[in-house]
């Protein structure tokens, strides 16, 4: 749901906005840098897993599943990590040059991150949802 603002008012930032602003962006940009740092664990942790799994046959085909698991967890925690920190240094440039533009740009980035974080925790619950009633089922069946 888009909404379109038709009122000529601006909003402005009061000096303590501003501050609070300014430690919001520090601690966004910390976040987002551990994310990239834990995103390039996850991917080091899978390539790993396959090498592991080419050089030696007696490894199980779990862990070069489980590596493959890894990259692709590592490409879906990418994106808010991304997000995050496009927010941070986008309202970051926003608070030193007090340019409304660039803090547009990164309560968008914001709002993206949100969304994504929504759109992914439905479909968690929802494959939490269908793993209990594939549970119920089967122990109703095998009763």
């Amino acid at each position: 749901m888009e909404i379109e603002s038709t009122n000529t008012k601006s909003l402005k930032l009061t000096d303590n906005s501003l501050i609070l602003m300014a430690e919001i962006v520090k601690w966004a940009k910390f976040l987002a840098i551990c994310s990239f740092v834990g995103v390039g664990i996850m991917v080091l942790l899978g390539v790993g897993m396959i090498l592991l799994q080419f050089e030696s046959l007696k490894v199980g085909l779990q862990v070069l599943v489980m590596g493959v698991f890894y990259i692709g967890m590592a490409v879906l925690y990418l994106f808010p990590a991304l997000y995050l920190y496009r927010f941070a240094t986008a309202c970051g440039e926003a608070i030193e040059k007090f340019n409304d533009d660039t803090l547009e740009e990164g309560i968008e980035n914001l709002k993206s991150l949100f969304r994504f974080t929504g759109i992914l925790t439905i479909i968690i619950l929802s494959l939490y949802a269908v793993g209990i009633l594939s549970v119920i089922a089967v122990y109703l069946i095998s009763m």
